[in-house]
């Protein structure tokens, strides 16, 4: 492992005696220095590190103190080891910096042996701590995300619709949902396989990824269905995304046609909006669609209190509501 180790203290001396401790050690390629706070917390977020060595004295503790205290405030630092090496016999000073979490106190004569033992603990138990981090996420995504497309489930679309609808309330921005539902999907199971079925879930996944923003979600709603969330657009805007969406699954070279059939919903902020009605709705225009004659957008027409009809919706309505 490649390790960074940053040197922290106001005084030109006290950082070069630790660098040479460091270098002594063999533990680090590179080490680099910070004077204060805000210069230690520029270089962190430069150069990263998986270890601080901090100069302590009497004169410098308030700035120390205040890097550490920093440094427990937010998770991206927080299982940072930091070494305090010190050259006074000052039994009260050390208890300080102990009491703030840092991982150990040194004098400047430990020895050389002693030193190196010890700053290697700390960085292989950051390197554990940093392996548990990552399967954590790792876990997590995996219980959020449908384990064939590799988008996420419907636990995860649930939320995130939760959240959605709770801010267009707060706000009252427009919010779409996309249900789109794959066209005669049965059949392309039953004439070319289950196998050429899942291929086409992972690339008609990958085109809803490929055509959606950072800010959208796509889902995968159950079976050939999706689900997409679009956070402030409004119908013509989400209306143009479907349909950019279907043309480009129309156009898939899988060795047999694919279309979808989108429905639309969209809230303009109403008060009384809730989940549950913009995917009732979403799935009004889906029916609409497919009852249309399939490949294309069906669309329910946003309003304080939505409408019983849906109707499929066409590029003339998109102007008008542009």
């Amino acid at each position: 492992m490649q390790c960074t180790a940053l040197v922290v203290g106001n005084s030109p001396t006290g950082r070069n005696a630790v660098a040479d401790i460091l270098h002594t050690s063999q533990l680090f390629e590179q080490v680099v220095f910070a004077q204060n706070r805000k210069e230690a917390e520029a270089r962190l977020k430069r150069h990263g590190a998986q270890l601080i060595c901090c100069d302590l004295s009497t004169a410098n503790r308030q700035e120390i103190f205040s890097l550490l205290d920093s440094l427990q405030t937010g998770d991206e630092w927080f299982d940072l080891p930091v070494v305090l090496f010190t050259q006074e016999e000052n039994s009260e000073l050390k208890l300080q910096g102990l009491e703030r979490g840092v991982s150990d106190c040194l004098p400047y004569n430990t020895p050389a042996k002693e030193v190196r033992v010890r700053l290697r603990l700390y960085l292989k138990t950051k390197e554990r701590i940093d392996y548990l981090r990552r399967s954590q996420a790792r876990l997590a995504r995996m219980a959020l995300t449908d384990g064939l497309t590799n988008v996420f489930n419907r636990a995860y679309f649930d939320s995130v619709l939760e959240q959605e609808t709770a801010r267009c309330r707060r706000t009252s921005r427009p919010l779409s949902i996309l249900l789109l539902d794959l066209d005669h999907f049965k059949r392309i199971n039953d004439t070319y396989g289950h196998p050429s079925g899942d291929q086409t879930l992972k690339k008609v996944a990958r085109v809803m990824e490929l055509e959606l923003r950072k800010s959208d979600t796509v889902c995968r709603y159950g079976g050939e269905e999706f689900a997409i969330v679009l956070p402030e657009t409004p119908p013509s805007h989400a209306y143009t995304v479907a349909e950019r969406i279907r043309k480009k699954i129309a156009r898939l070279s899988l060795g047999f046609p694919v279309t979808a059939s989108i429905g639309l919903s969209c809230s303009m902020g109403a008060v009384a909006i809730t989940p549950e009605a913009l995917v009732r709705e979403a799935d009004k225009a889906l029916y609409a669609a497919k009852n249309g004659g399939r490949n294309q957008t069906g669309f329910q027409e946003p309003s304080k209190h939505f409408p019983s009809k849906p109707f499929v919706f066409d590029a003339m309505v998109a102007v008008a509501n542009a």
